[in-house]
């Protein structure tokens, strides 16, 4: 019985559990099956990422409360954090990574760090 290679489709002898005709084309279908089940999470990282870098540059600047309006602006994302908690009656603390913010009834933004909870 002839087998082929499960990326090139090129006819190959070996075990008769081989399924690539050789390591390059076994190491190419491993990493594109890789590529496309960690697309979704390659775009929460690039996500979060900006977001940490939007809280980051307004604690930078001195800005520890502002209006959501103003994250908002800068394309910061609130969908999307990496956890939350319930800290007090009626209010969460979203985290991104190291870095986290309460948002008020107000509509106002307070961002804290661990060290300023």
């Amino acid at each position: 019985m002839e087998r082929h290679c499960l990326r090139c489709g090129a006819p190959f002898q070996g075990r008769i559990d081989k399924k690539f005709c050789c390591d390059d084309c076994r190491t190419d279908w491993n990493n594109e099956r890789r590529r496309e089940r960690d697309k979704k999470l390659r775009e929460i990282n690039r996500i979060l990422s900006a977001n940490w870098k939007v809280l980051s540059d307004e604690l930078r600047a001195g800005h520890y409360r502002l209006p959501a309006a103003e994250l908002s602006a800068r394309n910061f994302n609130f969908q999307i954090y990496t956890t939350s908690e319930r800290r007090f009656p009626g209010g969460r603390t979203y985290w991104c990574y190291n870095l986290a913010y309460r948002v008020s009834w107000s509509g106002s933004v307070r961002i804290l760090t661990r060290l300023s909870e």
